[in-house]
């Protein structure tokens, strides 16, 4: 048995023969990895040649290639490329054993005094095997018990690029490879420290490689932005992932051809089947707001309702306002200390792609100490003129003065629309555009406060 292992580990020889050469493992890589799950991969490797038509083996591509996408370029010789192939039919047990259906094998028999034996192998699932000794059928219990002569042709250890070429003499050839890959995706998290007054941001970058190769010691970039791609009409199925060590290390930002590119500083080996982690914004001190906000949309004459206030923080994404980087989008989680000084997970909200100088506001959950209710008091309406009054009423009973928003979004148009309304003192009316307006209320703890709004529209 131990015969088979090895004989499966040399297959340099046996898959490919004298007259091919297979190149070392890449000594200089670069991956950029996009938000799509779609990556650039560019490595270099050297290999000696001899002059002569051959077969150019490239190990250990990504199993999701783009084969399209492809482009070598070779230095040191002269090389005139007629044929690439793509060979992705790799060893396991079960592949070995279907893929050599028909052939000659050695095997073991069944039982506690096993006897080695040669055959046909007839079948996979069960193995079935035809003695040339007897002719007799033996189905075994473990494919283990078979012992393969050699690889078949058609199979590979690792994905592989075969190009059928011809160089021009004897040398040290250098091979450039371009190519695009599917499995190999990123994304940003964000971990927000709210304080006081201020908050502290932490941003993280997660490259997760299920492309079926691993790029040792490699120049990682990701960029964000929404990259445009011809419609495909094969969905790739992503697989889940463990996650790795994250490394708190700082990362390069820049503007790249209307996307934002983040540069790792470092090399890193990415692993297939890994998630990888890299600490790339860590900010502190930065103001933000906080208020309750309240959306209205309903103006119908049915009654009494009650108000919900979501919690909302916002901020400037400005270097005045020790932030100012381009932020990806992602998810981030929110957390805050108690007054013994633990902290605790309070909500999460998904941010998109925020330029520099732009404001954030992030939704943490509902708040528990505002509640209100509207109710129509004025309701006149025919097929030419709507006439509504609504009256609100907000409560806070938490301990602390808190800005509190109501948004009305008339869904009423017509030739003529107006507005009025009684917020005044510490109530503040802005309209954001002809059938929005928004109220901002400074709550003292304890306070109730009352006010109508009234919008009348001609048609």
């Amino acid at each position: 048995m131990k015969k088979s292992i090895l004989t499966l580990l040399g297959v340099s020889v046996a898959l490919y023969g004298a007259s091919v050469t297979i190149p070392p493992k890449a000594k200089d890589i670069a991956i950029t990895v996009y938000n799509n799950n779609l990556a650039f991969v560019h490595e270099k490797r050297a290999v000696q040649v001899k002059k002569g038509m051959q077969k150019l083996v490239y190990e250990g591509v990504a199993l999701q290639v783009i084969t399209p996408s492809v482009v070598p370029a070779f230095s040191g010789a002269g090389v005139t490329l007629y044929s690439q192939n793509f060979r992705y039919n790799l060893i396991t047990l079960g592949s070995l054993l279907k893929n050599s259906i028909g052939s000659k094998i050695s095997f073991f028999t069944n039982g506690e005094q096993p006897q080695r034996l040669s055959g046909t192998l007839l079948s996979a699932a069960p193995v079935v095997v035809e003695s040339d000794k007897d002719g007799k059928l033996y189905a075994l219990n473990a494919p283990t018990q078979v012992i393969f002569p050699g690889i078949p042709s058609s199979m590979i250890t690792r994905p592989s690029l075969v190009w059928r070429a011809e160089i021009d003499k004897d040398a040290t050839l250098g091979i450039d490879l371009k190519y695009l890959s599917r499995g190999i995706k990123w994304k940003s998290d964000y971990v927000l420290d709210l304080q006081e007054k201020v908050l502290d941001l932490r941003g993280w970058i997660t490259i997760t490689n299920n492309s079926g190769a691993t790029y040792e010691n490699a120049q990682i970039s990701c960029i964000a932005g929404e990259l445009h791609e011809a419609a495909r009409p094969v969905e790739y199925r992503e697989l889940k992932t463990m996650a790795d060590t994250a490394l708190p290390e700082a990362v390069h930002e820049e503007s790249f051809s209307g996307y934002h590119l983040y540069k790792i500083p470092f090399r890193e080996t990415v692993r297939d089947k890994e998630q990888k982690q890299m600490l790339f914004i860590d900010k502190k001190g930065i103001a933000y707001r906080q208020y309750g906000k309240a959306v209205n949309s309903y103006f119908e004459n049915y009654g009494v309702q009650k108000l919900h206030f979501s919690n909302v923080i916002t901020f400037i994404n400005s270097q005045k306002n020790h932030a100012g980087i381009p932020l990806p989008a992602g998810v981030v989680r929110m957390y805050q200390k108690d007054s013994a000084g633990e902290a605790h997970y309070i909500g999460e909200d998904r941010i998109a792609n925020t330029p520099e100088d732009e404001q954030l506001k992030l939704t943490v959950g509902t708040l528990f100490d505002v509640t209100g209710e509207k109710r129509i008091t004025r309701f006149i309406a025919d097929k030419y003129h709507r006439n509504v009054e609504t009256t609100y009423e907000i409560r806070n009973r938490g301990k602390k003065l808190l800005d509190v928003k109501i948004e009305e979004n008339i869904p009423t148009y017509g030739t003529k629309i107006t507005l009025k309304s009684s917020c005044k003192n510490r109530c503040h009316e802005v309209k954001k555009s002809a059938f929005v307006r928004e109220f901002t209320i400074a709550l003292k703890p304890k306070e109730t406060y009352r006010f109508t709004t009234e919008f009348e529209v001609v048609y």
